[in-house]
């Protein structure tokens, strides 16, 4: 009786939320929004190429209808990803902005050199136990609009981990962050002793982002 209660407490709720974000924001937008985080979310299950024309149309309608919104973001967003590029490594960096970005690299073994990336779409693969560092310590900074982040990492790496998103979902350490304004900020305890670091830098406005041990 009691989760009959709470499933039509959370259905109001919801239906309340929805109406009020409605009238502020307008129904295209959040129906918009909605419909990314669900073809995020359904593209990340089966890689599913309807789920890919729903993210685009989505984004589409929501670039057309909060075009002035859009354009803060991006802004503010560029400005935080090179204040964080600024104090990254210092060492040989990979940093240059994209508009798309397909970055794959999970199957032969790869060079791994201290990364920065700004995107307004992006997809990322990486696994780390493939790869092979050039740095004892290194940075990966992603930052960008709408993101489905997968990282692999081996468990004898330290992991300095500092990431949100407005909209989506944090998966770390075997445990998970989902829904709106989430924020991780995450070290591995032995971090200084560990004879590999990576430190991760992760802001999306949409993610889905996954840190994976292995």
């Amino acid at each position: 009786m009691r989760s009959k209660l709470s499933s039509h407490a959370l259905l109001f709720i919801a239906a309340g939320l929805y109406l009020a974000l409605g009238g502020l924001a307008g129904f295209a937008t959040v129906n918009a929004i909605l419909l990314l985080v669900l073809g995020i979310m359904r593209y990340r299950e089966d890689r599913n190429r309807l789920a890919i024309v729903v993210v685009v149309i989505s984004a589409l309608v929501l670039f057309a209808n909060q075009i002035g919104l859009v354009v803060v973001v991006v802004l503010i967003s560029l400005g935080l990803y090179f204040l964080k590029s600024r104090h990254s490594s210092p060492g040989k960096r990979e940093s240059r902005p994209r508009f798309f970005l397909k970055l794959k690299k999970d199957r032969e073994s790869w060079l791994l050199p201290s990364m920065s990336y700004w995107h307004a779409f992006g997809e990322v693969r990486l696994d780390l136990s493939t790869a092979i560092p050039e740095e004892k310590e290194t940075v990966i900074v992603l930052q960008g609009l709408i993101g489905d982040i997968d990282l692999i990492v081996p468990v004898e790496y330290g992991v300095e981990l500092e990431a949100s998103a407005m909209l989506g979902q944090i998966v770390w350490d075997q445990r998970q962050q989902s829904g709106g304004f989430q924020r991780v900020k995450w070290r591995s305890p032995d971090y200084e002793n560990k004879e590999q670091q990576v430190k991760l830098q992760l802001v999306y406005l949409v993610g889905n982002i996954r840190i994976r041990p292995i």
